[in-house]
């Protein structure tokens, strides 16, 4: 894996370069990834540098996804370009019937208790929802070990992620999503980022393409283990996924030119 301190070069020596502009999709996730992590998810916001260079990538490249557990109407908000491609709550279809009902049995369940607990709320989305805790004093392992019962008989998974906890149907996420759309694109390449345990299933289907690709990981101090153990490479925080997206900027209007 390049560690990318410093970004200069990051992309020009990546697998993904090597490929002309016009047939690369890129693909990003958006908290932590384009926007910093905040207290309150309401008040978060892309850095203004990072949507300039979506802005400049989306007329350069073959398509830019923003593949997201936020839900689509958010990142309608969050993400005002026109040509983006964007994709909610990790891009996972309405749930079965049987699935769904499971999932608002467990919604009322779990709101019983995180009433008692300060700092916690669940939010709902179309085909999952997701128990935020970033500021409450408990830890993701007494979260996830707390809802654990209520898991039980129902079919649903728990992913922890960056204080929040992720509950949807099984062997539904962003790498699921990527199998259902990059065939029909037919890239030339890709190139993805991320930076929580709902980006390990896109950075595992990335990694299985024949094609050039190169898998960008986020760090964090609350990045999970080995979530990045398949990443090429490692840049520190949404500040220095600018950098390497102006990078790529820069190479996509050079026509592609890595020499």
């Amino acid at each position: 894996m390049l560690q990318t301190d410093p970004i200069v070069g990051a992309w020009r020596n990546s697998a993904a370069s090597k490929v002309p502009p016009a047939e690369l999709v890129m693909v990003t996730d958006f908290d932590g990834t384009l926007a910093d992590i905040v207290p309150d998810p309401s008040q978060s916001a892309a850095l203004p540098e990072a949507l300039q260079a979506l802005s400049r990538l989306v007329r350069l490249l073959a398509d830019v996804v923003v593949l997201s557990s936020r839900t689509k109407e958010q990142l309608e908000q969050l993400v005002p370009i026109s040509g983006v491609r964007l994709i909610g709550d990790s891009g996972r279809a309405t749930p079965r019937q049987a699935q769904k009902e499971a999932l608002e049995q467990f919604n009322a369940d779990v709101a019983v208790l995180l009433a008692r607990i300060p700092g916690a709320w669940l939010e709902v989305k179309p085909a999952s929802s997701a128990i935020h805790f970033r500021n409450s004093s408990m830890s993701g392992e007494e979260m996830l070990a707390l809802i654990q019962p209520l898991l039980e008989g129902r079919r649903l998974a728990a992913d922890q992620g960056r204080k929040v906890i992720e509950v949807h149907a099984p062997n539904a996420g962003k790498g699921n999503a990527l199998a259902a759309l990059l065939p029909g694109e037919d890239p030339g390449g890709v190139v993805c980022f991320g930076d929580d345990e709902n980006d390990r299933s896109m950075f595992d289907y990335v990694c299985s393409l024949e094609i050039p690709h190169t898998c960008v990981g986020v760090d964090s101090p609350e990045a999970p283990p080995h979530l990045f153990d398949r990443c090429d490479v490692l840049v520190n925080g949404p500040h220095e996924v600018v950098a390497l997206l102006n990078e790529i900027v820069e190479w996509a209007e050079a026509g592609g030119d890595s020499a």
